[in-house]
């Protein structure tokens, strides 16, 4: 192949619109109140049993490096309840078939809740459209994946699941 059919093939190949730029800044920020809004909620949950003394929380900072939006600080949540010791941890917005994932880690194992399209179900991939992004727990079962909603009930399963084993 010459440099003409090279050049010629590239021209005949190139596309007319330039490429969306991406807002790597708002695309952090999105992310970062994403993570606020899944804390404001476990909040919210354990709140009777940290009135009554029987949970205890803090955060911690977390520095998470990502391609394209850099180096940022976000808070891991350290739960410590019947001496049990457990940590929610985000890892990331740029991930492949999500928005986004916290794991929350305990003695017993991890379970991962990820922001995924409201639609979803863990299954295959939806019909392409403009995603409502919600957190949801994801569930492993032996060849199987797929996500449960993340409410308050479900929340307590998973915790649970990992302090019990």
């Amino acid at each position: 192949m010459s440099k003409k059919d090279f050049e010629e093939f590239l021209d005949k190949h190139a596309t007319n619109t330039p490429e969306k730029e991406i807002d790597w800044e708002a695309q952090k920020k999105e992310w970062l109140d994403y993570i606020n809004q899944f804390y404001e909620s476990v909040k919210a949950w354990l709140e009777p049993y940290e009135v009554d003394g029987k949970v205890s929380y803090e955060f911690k900072p977390l520095v998470l490096t990502e391609e394209n939006i850099g180096t940022y600080e976000v808070d891991a949540m350290h739960v410590n309840f019947a001496g049990q010791k457990i940590t929610l941890e985000p890892i990331g917005t740029l991930l492949i078939g999500t928005k986004g994932r916290i794991d929350l880690e305990g003695a017993r194992g991890r379970v991962q809740f990820i922001l995924a399209d409201k639609d979803s179900k863990g299954k295959k991939p939806e019909e392409r459209k403009i995603p409502d992004w919600t957190w949801k727990i994801v569930l492993r079962e032996p060849r199987k994946i797929s996500y449960a909603e993340f409410n308050e009930d479900n929340f307590f399963d998973a915790l649970m699941e990992i302090v019990n084993g």
